[in-house]
């Protein structure tokens, strides 16, 4: 989830009680809330770098308590209660990887022990509505002081209960994509993914023997429409040249429904390794990494993005 969303889930939390519970309980609730994110910092070494760490172990259930610890800490300069700055770091940083899970970006939770990614399905990566619900407890609470607590709990259970809408709208979009994939001979995996601030309209992925489709879900309808195909190949070696790039492995090792596309050209080849999860079939864009090679397979250029134009 965008970072928006974790601060003020750590306001909100701490504003339960917990800043009188423990000093700072604000402060430490805001950076615990943020500091799974830590791993940006593999940025700095590029794109690759970002994508291979990103949702990686500071989200894992192995290193949530681990990054608690050592807030907890850093903060015992401020608190003098290291156990109950603790318990703070712990409940709130906890609602970090469970918010990223719900969204179709995915997590691996169980790092470093199982690198499989899982995925919520349920929110948008940004979603301004639980900001706003979240954010609208936070200011009255500074209004209305003695009520501070039951406004924290009061916009938590209304987010709570926005979060459930979306999971019954979720439900139903995969039951009407469930109809669609059913006439489909060749069929073998699907999902249905969230769309920024609609609870009506779902994105889904259906993926056969020989393509993949990209549909628009009408929940309202139960229509179910073809927006982008592409078709998936077999590995040839040039394929498998440019798949051992650093690029190529970051894409692949990220993306929930990989594809392949080889292009000749006048020095050789390109090939582009995409995410079809992000493919926008109005820009033609999407997550990828290209690879050229010449004609003797030797790879001259890798790139990746995550708003690469798609021939």
């Amino acid at each position: 989830m965008f970072n928006s969303t974790h601060t003020f889930v750590g306001l909100a939390v701490a504003r339960t009680g917990l800043d009188k519970w423990v000093p700072r309980a604000a402060v430490t609730a805001v950076i615990a809330a943020n500091l799974p994110d830590v791993d940006i910092v593999f940025d700095l070494a590029g794109v690759p770098s970002f994508i291979e760490h990103h949702r990686g172990f500071s989200h894992a259930i192995v290193g949530i308590p681990l990054l608690s610890l050592a807030l907890a800490g850093c903060m015992y300069v401020f608190t003098r209660n290291f156990w109950r700055t603790f318990v703070v770091a712990l409940l709130v940083m906890a609602t970090h990887p469970a918010l990223d899970y719900s969204n179709a970006y995915g997590l691996r939770p169980f790092l470093p022990f199982n690198g499989s990614w899982h995925y919520g399905d349920t929110l948008f990566i940004i979603d301004p509505v639980i900001d706003f619900i979240l954010l609208l407890g936070i200011v009255f609470g500074g209004f209305f002081k003695r009520a501070r607590a039951a406004m924290a709990y009061g916009s938590m259970l209304i987010v709570l209960v926005y979060i459930g809408i979306r999971i019954n709208a979720r439900n139903t979009a995969q039951e009407d994509l469930n109809g669609y994939t059913s006439k489909i001979t060749d069929y073998q995996t699907s999902a249905v993914l969230p769309r920024f601030v609609d609870l009506r309209m779902w994105d889904g992925i259906v993926r056969t023997e020989d393509s993949f489709v990209k549909v628009k879900i009408d929940t309202e309808t139960g229509i179910v429409r073809e927006v982008a195909r592409m078709p998936t190949i077999r590995n040839t070696q040039v394929i498998n040249k440019a798949a051992a790039t650093r690029t190529a492995k970051a894409v692949l090792g990220f993306a929930r429904f990989p594809i392949t596309r080889v292009q000749g050209t006048q020095s050789g080849y390109r090939v582009t390794f995409l995410d079809f999860r992000f493919y926008d079939e109005v820009s033609h864009r999407s997550l990828a990494a290209d690879v050229e090679l010449d004609h003797s397979m030797n790879v001259t250029k890798e790139t990746l993005a995550f708003n690469e134009p798609i021939d």
